[in-house]
């Protein structure tokens, strides 16, 4: 998961050093939700 924001993230990335950083901060926050959302599917599902 974290792999594949990182990756989608940063290929989607605009030219300048502002926008690396945008895109770095973007891919973080949206790993941490979608590993927040998918350990609570797990949870649901495995409980």
């Amino acid at each position: 998961i974290i792999a594949v924001i990182g990756c989608e993230r940063g290929l989607a990335t605009g030219q300048g050093s502002t926008s690396v950083g945008l895109a770095a901060t973007s891919a973080v926050v949206s790993s941490i939700i979608w590993i927040v959302v998918i350990d609570g599917f797990f949870t649901v599902l495995l409980t």
